[in-house]
């Protein structure tokens, strides 16, 4: 182990010991598990095939600490600017700790949320249980000081046949305060046996300086004949660091459709981790993601074929300006057992910079017999007979261009279904993209 993660795991053991006893035995054993792994595993590194195109250097680099928050405060004025449509329930996160001030819920039945930090201090068993059970302890070192330090997060669950018709909402904000933090979240989402819900997760910064780790993982399980709309949008300052680790769980029957935004961030990744444990079940997911000047952004696809009937769909897009760069790695693995299995996945890129960089790496792994896959990469530029076109029309370069990236965006941001988030995304694409660094 080198030196930076001896401290982190000593801060890790410190973290653990600072706790009261009130979370309960099993989740101390959780706890110090982790903490083990983590000493075993260190932190990923480029020798690792996943994160080969992903160094973590420049994050260690900013020495990040683990500190015990249990306060946080924000004016509800602040948060308004960020409310889009009615939800059924909302859960704010300031800096990573949950405000009840701040959030609502209207109460429905069938419909139980709250935070974790609540149910840990708690003990609520039945809650805690759960806590691991797809991720398990962590499979590379920022995983498993997720598990070893969780912090907050939230606990969801939908009645089995109950059907959750406005949006439930996560909405995590950072503000100046949380710099040269790093912060452990954790959700876990259950909907039973036909349970249906939309569930919309965004995190923002309100100080384009903030400086700070916003460490996550998600579980989410869908029952037998469940439906989950999944929309996520990450839109933090440009200074910060994101890493989110997405387990699904989808039983027979069950739909999850997932669609993920990455626009913010110097260095994020978000990978998918989705396997199926019944037949005819169905995983669709779209992603987009944005790299500007500086900015690394990594997007990791592992969908496990493991039963027969199923299909899955994953349509992602980038956009490179500037000196950004990206990787995106898709794995999809068709397993011997899971005949009659639809698999296609497709990634496209759009580099605006010559000094913008991908590394596209979409992959099959197909052992059953009587399959329909497919998947493809692209990377290109913008048309120049379009450019010409929409100058003609007079629009000036910048302009043409941003109309047509917008245009490639599309197909994507389309797939939210909130029309708040649809036009917030694009507002934010056309802020975020900048011509005057590109050659």
């Amino acid at each position: 182990m080198n030196a930076c993660a001896s401290v982190f795991q000593q801060a890790a053991t410190e973290y653990i010991d600072s706790l009261s006893n009130c979370e309960g035995e099993w989740l101390t054993e959780q706890r110090q598990a982790a903490t083990q792994r983590f000493t075993e595993l260190g932190f990923p590194h480029a020798g690792l095939e996943t994160w080969r195109y992903t160094s973590v250097e420049g994050l260690l680099q900013q020495d990040f600490k683990i500190t015990h928050r249990t306060q946080a405060f924000l004016q509800h004025e602040v948060i308004q600017q960020f409310l889009g449509e009615p939800v059924a329930a909302r859960l704010v996160f300031v800096d990573g700790i949950y405000q009840p001030n701040l959030s609502g819920d209207t109460g429905q039945a069938g419909l139980s949320i709250g935070s974790l930090r609540a149910a840990m201090a708690a003990g609520e068993r039945s809650a805690l249980r759960g806590v691991g059970s797809l991720s398990g302890i962590g499979d590379h070192g920022f995983a498993a000081l997720n598990m070893a330090t969780l912090q907050d997060g939230a606990v969801i669950q939908v009645s089995t046949g109950v059907a959750i018709q406005q949006p439930i909402e996560l909405l995590y904000v950072a503000t100046k305060g949380l710099s040269g933090q790093v912060q452990h979240t954790r959700h876990r989402v259950v909907l039973e046996a036909g349970a249906s819900a939309n569930l919309v997760e965004r995190y923002l910064s309100l100080d384009s300086e903030s400086n700070y780790f916003n460490n996550l993982v998600c579980e989410i399980s869908l029952g037998e004949g469940a439906s989950l709309v999944h929309q996520r949008a990450q839109e933090e300052s440009l200074k910060a660091y994101h890493l989110c680790d997405v387990h699904l769980d989808i039983q027979g029957d069950a739909h999850y459709q997932g669609v993920n935004a990455a626009l913010g961030g110097a260095w994020s990744r978000t990978t998918f981790h989705a396997r199926f444990g019944g037949e005819d079940a169905n995983c669709e997911l779209d992603g987009l993601y944005l790299a500007g000047e500086g900015q690394l952004t990594d997007f990791h696809l592992n969908v496990d074929h493991s039963v027969a009937h199923c299909e899955s769909r994953e349509n992602v897009k980038g956009i490179l300006y500037g000196a950004g760069k990206a990787v995106f790695d898709g794995l999809i693995h068709v397993r011997e057992q899971a005949q009659k299995s639809q698999a296609h996945l497709y990634n496209a890129n759009l580099m605006l910079s010559r000094r913008a960089e991908v590394d596209t790496k979409p992959q099959l792994v197909i052992l059953a017999d009587d399959v329909k896959c497919s998947h493809g990469t692209t990377v290109g530029q913008l048309d120049d007979q379009a450019l010409f076109y929409l100058r003609s029309r007079g629009l000036d370069k910048d302009q043409a261009k941003r109309l047509l990236s917008l245009g490639f965006a599309s197909e994507i941001v389309d797939s939210f279904q909130s029309e708040y988030l649809r036009d917030h995304l694009r507002e934010e694409i056309v802020k975020r993209m900048s011509y005057e660094r590109q050659v």
